[in-house]
């Protein structure tokens, strides 16, 4: 007969009380049941504590490199894997947090995070920002070209993403590669396209940002937009 583990009642005590009362339990306790999906049919309280004790709370042990975890006695690689990449998760998830949390109410407020988000970039790329009513950015779609000098929009995939995403304003994006990001001819179109795409679906167009390394073109704040916006609505009507 198989003998019964002691700690199987232990760690289903835990489960239980971490479903109806999480906010009681203690950081070493939130890391002694995170260890038992790694360490199976073994006691990790005092694991738990020595980790916490070490590094000086959860987030810290979740940010170790795998080599230090694994020169804790206790811990092998395939545990040490585990909670880094619980770490890297958590990481991953307030970096996505804080993209959503960015309001847009002055270029100043964009300028920052768009230069962050094409300072890597080999080729033209293109961003749509999804804002709410607030002004919150909700969302932020990346369309990629093969090509370093201009970059070819989907109008299939945009459509689709402003039904998933039915933001109240959108704010797009993207770079050059001259010394000063002033708008092509090419730009122009592109504006109007999207404005006129945006229009069907009663969402508003509220800028259109070229970045080139540091510098930065606002359509909105030229009145470049306006312009485009004038030029179309008097086509319409």
């Amino acid at each position: 007969m198989e003998k019964k583990n002691i700690h199987d009642g232990h760690r289903a005590r835990l489960k239980e009380k971490f479903k109806k009362y999480e906010e009681m339990l203690s950081d070493h306790e939130i890391l002694e049941l995170i260890l038992g999906y790694s360490i199976k049919r073994k006691d990790t309280n005092a694991l738990a504590h020595s980790l916490i004790n070490k590094f000086g709370g959860l987030k810290n042990v979740f940010s170790q490199p795998v080599d230090v975890l694994t020169s804790i006695d206790g811990i092998g690689e395939h545990t040490a894997i585990f909670l880094n990449l619980l770490g890297t998760s958590l990481k991953r998830a307030d970096k996505n947090n804080a993209e959503k949390d960015l309001r847009i109410y002055t270029i100043e407020e964009a300028k920052k995070r768009l230069i962050s988000l094409f300072k890597d970039a080999k080729t033209e790329v293109f961003y749509a920002l999804f804002l709410n009513r607030q002004n919150k950015v909700t969302n932020i779609v990346k369309v990629e070209s093969n090509s370093a000098t201009n970059v070819s929009i989907d109008a299939a995939d945009f459509t689709k993403s402003i039904i998933l995403n039915k933001p109240a304003s959108v704010i797009i994006a993207h770079n050059h590669f001259a010394t000063f990001p002033y708008p092509s001819d090419e730009d122009d179109k592109t504006t109007a396209n999207i404005y006129t795409l945006l229009r069907m679906y009663g969402v508003n167009l509220y800028d259109h940002i070229i970045v080139s390394g540091t510098e930065v073109f606002s359509y909105f704040y030229d009145n470049r937009l306006q312009d485009i916006k004038d030029k179309i609505n008097k086509q319409l009507f």
